[in-house]
């Protein structure tokens, strides 16, 4: 395995075609002719089971990094594997090699990982994603740690959804992104819920705590929240979806009572100001709150019963 101490550290640079690269170790000054290839996205949903959760680069973006690659260099070097005879494919920084040919460069400095398997690769494909790209996505975040979680069980260890191996496999996926056991699991819980839902999470039109409320309903439910409550315009609050998730729970749910749910409201009290020209006349009553109360309260009680037997 070659590391990237310093500026000695080993280079992938761009050879004769657009897909060949050299390749120098620290030791020396000596380049060699190799291919890289990509990390493809097949190759991940084929190991993962799953597509790559992370939002592809736009054209945009790519000149944006490229931009900031000709001003700071490239300070994380990508990660590649050997990949067949002399081919290098990218574990780690495919858009960094992208936006390096934009910049006209003709070397990057890069990690080589070797004896690495394709659940390791994967691995890798998500740490990296998740450690260096600035504002990822609720469902994006999502979907990672799932993946990830379900990637440790391939490599042989328990990732149940029940008892205290599960705490410890929660744990080791927040651990290295600094997320508490609780809010990887929240985020998990997120893959529940419909992809409609899900994308509403993701522009804020549903607060993540009760997106996670709505992610243990039935997809029967999700599914008239998605289409019948939301365009009433009513806001989903976690409080109410914790209602239904108990009415579900004893079968006692059904739309009627889904509508009265999200249709509750709490009562508005009512409340008035007296322009104080008016209490003039009652300035010695003004300093005793408390009486002035029992007084307006002893008024209305009064006009009530007038009103009643009227």
């Amino acid at each position: 395995q070659y590391t990237i101490p310093n500026s000695n550290a080993p280079h992938l640079g761009y050879g004769g075609g657009s897909g060949n690269l050299f390749f120098s170790s620290s030791q020396g000054n000596d380049y060699i002719m190799a291919f890289k290839t990509e990390y493809k996205d097949e190759n991940f949903e084929k190991i993962a089971g799953r597509p790559q959760p992370f939002r592809e680069y736009s054209q945009e973006d790519l000149e944006s990094l490229a931009d900031s690659i000709l001003k700071h260099g490239i300070i994380t070097p990508i990660v590649v594997r050997p990949f067949g005879i002399d081919q290098y494919q990218i574990l780690a920084g495919r858009n960094r090699t992208r936006a390096s040919k934009i910049c006209g460069l003709t070397e990057i400095p890069g990690i080589v990982r070797k004896d690495i398997d394709d659940v390791q690769a994967a691995l890798i494909m998500i740490d990296t994603n998740i450690e260096q790209r600035q504002s990822l996505t609720y469902s994006e975040k999502a979907y990672a740690y799932r993946m990830r979680l379900e990637l440790i069980g391939q490599q042989g260890k328990r990732n149940d959804l029940s008892g205290s191996e599960k705490t410890d496999s929660l744990a080791e996926v927040g651990k290295g992104n600094k997320e508490s056991r609780r809010t990887v699991a929240y985020l998990i819980r997120l893959t529940y819920l419909l992809p409609g839902l899900l994308k509403l999470v993701d522009d804020g039109k549903i607060a993540f705590k009760a997106g996670v409320e709505i992610s243990y309903l039935s997809q029967q439910t999700q599914e008239y929240i998605l289409n019948k409550i939301i365009p009433s315009g009513v806001k989903i609050k976690a409080g109410q979806v914790s209602d239904l998730r108990k009415m579900e729970k004893y079968e006692t749910l059904s739309q009627d009572i889904i509508q009265r749910v999200f249709q509750e409201q709490k009562p508005i009290t009512p409340s008035f100001t007296i322009s104080g020209s008016k209490l003039q006349e009652y300035a010695d009553l003004l300093n005793n709150k408390e009486e002035i109360e029992r007084l307006f309260l002893e008024f209305l009680e009064k006009y009530h019963c007038q009103q009643r037997s009227a």
